[in-house]
Order: C-alpha cells, then sequence, then structure tokens
C-alpha cells in the first residue's frame, strides 16, 4: 500500500498548532487569569483613573486575548516562509520518502517516532521536536484509514 501527499501548509495551520498548544498548557493558564483579573480591575478602578491608567488597562484586558494571538500569527507567516513549498510525502512499506526541490530523503519506520492525529491534520513526526504536517484538506476522506496505516506501521 502506498499514500502520496503534496504538502499544503497554510499559515492558519501553524497558527492553530500554535494556539492550541499555548491553551493546552500552564501559560494558556495563567493567561486566562491574568485577562480576567485585569478585567474585573479595569471595572473596580475605572472610574478613579486618568485616562492615561485607563489605556494600560485597556492594553491589559487585550493583551493575552488580542494581541498574542495576532503576534503569534505573524510569527506563524515568518515559520511558513521558511518552510520548503513543494514538499511530497510517499508513505509505502519501506518508510518516508519525503521529495522537495529535486532533492529526496528516506526515512525508515524505525525512525518514525510517532503519528498525531489533530482536528485538522496529522503530523508524523521523525523525532521528538520535527515533523511533517498533513494537513484535511489534503487528506480528504482517507484521513482515518491514513492514521490507522501509520500507526500499524510505526508500531509494527
Amino acid at each position: 500500500m502506498e499514500y502520496r501527499y503534496t504538502c499544503d501548509v497554510k499559515t492558519a495551520d501553524i497558527w492553530k498548532m500554535a494556539m492550541r498548544r499555548t491553551y493546552k498548557s500552564f501559560v494558556g493558564i495563567i493567561n486566562l487569569v491574568f485577562t480576567v483579573a485585569m478585567i474585573l480591575l479595569t471595572i473596580r478602578f475605572w472610574g478613579a483613573s486618568s485616562g492615561f491608567i485607563r489605556s494600560l488597562m485597556i492594553f491589559g484586558c487585550i493583551l493575552f486575548p488580542v494581541i498574542q494571538p495576532l503576534a503569534t500569527y505573524g510569527m506563524s507567516a515568518k515559520q511558513l516562509e521558511n518552510l520548503p513549498k513543494d514538499m511530497v510525502l510517499t508513505f509505502n512499506d519501506k518508510g518516508v520518502l519525503v521529495e522537495t526541490g529535486g532533492r529526496f530523503e528516506s526515512i525508515k519506520w524505525k525512525n518514525i517516532s510517532n503519528a498525531i492525529k489533530r482536528n485538522n491534520m496529522i503530523i508524523v513526526m521523525s523525532d521528538d521536536r520535527h515533523g511533517y504536517m498533513i494537513t484535511d484538506r489534503v487528506l480528504g476522506k482517507e484521513k482515518d484509514l491514513f492514521f490507522n496505516y501509520l500507526c500499524s506501521k510505526i508500531t509494527a
């Protein structure tokens, strides 16, 4: 059996992954607590504060729910610029063949550490920090079948 996909990663895909990672961690909890505290402090001290202090309170209220996601989106766009544009991944019984820019790399199944299924993509991890993202736009209706195939090859 062989699966062949052209990677089509968009800025929004990287952004969603980064935001999910942030808000599922301890940092996300701190962000939420800080935002709620800032809103409560703003409500409490709004009437007794000057214009400069009010602007700081508004900034504190929108720091994590507005500014941080916009900054993360910008970083995601910059990260996407460094990714190869024409990457083709072929999965077969021998392993994974990565083709980009006329260059080929073969990765055996024993070197694939994990496959992660997200709601909008599958990530094939080649080690603890590096992986290949295949979005649902590319996978289509094969997502579950392909993920089961990956799991069977990785655990074999």
